[in-house]
């Protein structure tokens, strides 16, 4: 016992030896940090910035409002004073996102199953309903050959796959809401099941049968089939190197008789698909056809912009990778009774953050990349402003994209330690950090540690799990661009009229601000690109 108790004594400062060596190598190898440039980030000038930005007089800065044109203005004009190039097509700051509002046209859309010739008709909204149907994201017309491939689960580090043996490429696959007996207690994540798990696999359509909606389909279909959806005013086909298996699989969710038909084709009662309760579901290939027929209504909406800036870097052969630094700037339209959501949290102390972030850049030398600044438009409506940059009309190439910093609502302190959304004074949610690249997410804990030594909480998933994908971070990491999401939380004045500038936490947005700069200075100017060492599923949702 005393020699085993040596032993391990000895392995352990061994470990923590190896721990301390491998801390001191990556400071020694960090580039250093700008100590005149990180202190020009201030808690006065994100004051200034945030009470324009947060005014009534802007009137809450929705996309399509005056009030949103005057703060692109606004910040265009910042950015030309501190230096930066307009990154626009045209040489300006100003990116246009045509956007347009649209549902579906339920009387020219439909859905058939052909097999051995007999053909039967669905209708749209009576039979089936698309999932969020962004109107330019998914093609007019699709045909393609059915699977089902069960619970559409692909786990293979708990040794299950629906997919198995099946070739669903370019096909439509049906799946069942619900988890099998052998995995009930397994934790399955977002890319092992559902539409993440179906573009993994190549298919071009996805066919939902769940029996939460079915339930209440009628009631639900008649109000949720024809709502309205913005979208981009441009078809991605149209983009240069965009392709048309780049569209995210079409998602089908199943009303009563197309549920009905499915099951007869399978051989199977109605009730084996609808409640399933964990028994195996054999997946299998069926002979038969499937065409989808999707018809929009559209109108045209007002212009809004990105606000996109360049600061081209000093290395010659680093200068064209390039980091980018993002918030959206735009907020909600006048409530009904004339109430102005100034979103001072959401997003005016993003938006000013960025700014002092894109200033501080030019102060001292110039970093090795370029930095790319962009401030989103039409977040609020659905990501629209960083899908158009990433999706349609990139003003640098992707490939070149080597990080990207998103600041999204940074502006707030939580006094009670038991409030699990919103943080406390000396801390803030970090999202992605080690989403894609172990290195990013080490440089950012080191850098933390040097400057501004707040508390950095990773845990931070939000309502269902499912906070990563509401910001427009998100755009990118589907790219496969590292991310960094800073963000402080939802406080209780989250859209709503309230949300100003007297509850702003300036001094501990300055920490973030510097903290954020500092690591993507580091980025901008390290001797290699980031090293990628997880590919995450990259569903493309929105």
């Amino acid at each position: 016992m005393k020699s085993y108790n040596s032993s391990r004594r000895g392995l352990a400062l061994a470990l923590l030896a190896m721990l301390f060596s491998t801390s001191a190598l990556i400071a020694d190898n960090l580039p250093p940090l700008p100590s005149e440039s990180i202190s020009s980030i201030t808690a006065r000038n994100l004051k200034t910035h945030l009470s324009f930005l947060a005014s009534d007089e802007l009137g809450g800065r929705y996309s399509f409002s005056q009030g949103n044109r005057i703060a692109a203005r606004y910040l265009a004009a910042q950015l030309e004073s501190f230096g930066y190039r307009g990154a626009a097509r045209d040489g300006s700051f100003l990116q246009k996102v045509p956007l347009a509002r649209g549902a579906v046209d339920v009387s020219r859309s439909g859905l058939s199953l052909t097999m051995n010739g007999t053909r039967q008709e669905f209708r749209y909204e009576t039979d089936y309903m698309l999932e969020s149907p962004q109107v330019a994201d998914i093609p007019e017309e699709m045909k393609g050959d059915l699977v089902f491939v069960g619970y559409g689960i692909s786990s293979p580090k708990n040794r299950y796959d629906d997919y198995a043996g099946l070739d669903v490429r370019g096909r439509v696959v049906i799946t069942v809401k619900g988890t099998p007996d052998s995995l009930k207690g397994v934790s399955i994540n977002e890319a092992e099941r559902g539409n993440a798990a179906a573009r993994a696999a190549g298919a071009q359509g996805l066919i939902v049968i769940s029996e939460g909606l079915l339930s209440s389909y009628e009631t639900f279909s008649a109000g949720y089939a024809q709502n309205q959806y913005f979208r981009i005013a441009q078809s991605p086909l149209a983009t240069p190197g965009f392709q048309k298996e780049d569209f995210f699989p079409q998602i089908v969710q199943a009303g009563p008789s197309l549920v009905k038909a499915i099951a007869g084709l399978l051989g199977e009662e109605e009730s084996a698909l609808i409640s399933p309760n964990g028994r195996p579901l054999p997946p299998r290939a069926i002979p038969v056809t499937i065409e989808i027929k999707t018809r929009f209504q559209a109108e045209d909406l007002p212009p809004t912009y990105n606000v996109a800036g360049l600061l081209e870097g000093a290395d010659p052969r680093l200068k064209d990778e390039y980091i980018v630094l993002g918030a959206h700037y735009d907020h909600l339209e006048k409530g009904s009774d004339g109430s102005v959501y100034n979103g001072a949290d959401d997003n005016a102390s993003g938006t000013a953050a960025v700014l002092e972030m894109a200033r501080a850049f030019t102060v001292g030398p110039r970093p090795k990349r370029s930095v790319m600044v962009i401030f989103y438009t039409a977040e609020e409506i659905g990501l629209r402003g960083s899908k158009f940059f990433t999706d349609y009309e990139p003003l640098l190439p992707l490939e070149n994209a080597v990080a990207n910093f998103n600041l999204d609502m940074v502006g707030r302190s939580g006094a009670d330690p038991a409030d699990k959304d919103l943080t406390g004074k000396d801390a803030v949610f970090l999202l992605g950090a080690a989403r894609r690249s172990t290195e990013l997410y080490n440089i950012s804990e080191e850098t933390n540690a040097e400057t501004v030594r707040l508390r950095l909480d990773h845990s931070y998933k939000g309502q269902r799990g499912l906070m990563f994908f509401r910001s427009d971070h998100y755009n990118f990491d589907r790219h496969g661009v590292p991310v960094i999401w800073y963000h402080t939380g939802g406080p209780p004045e989250y859209h709503k009229p309230a949300d100003d500038i007297d509850k702003i936490d300036f001094e501990k947005m300055e920490r973030i601000a510097r903290l954020a700069f500092a690591t993507g200075w580091r980025v901008a100017n390290l001797d290699h690109r980031l090293v990628i060492d997880k590919s995450p599923a990259s569903a493309r949702t929105l």
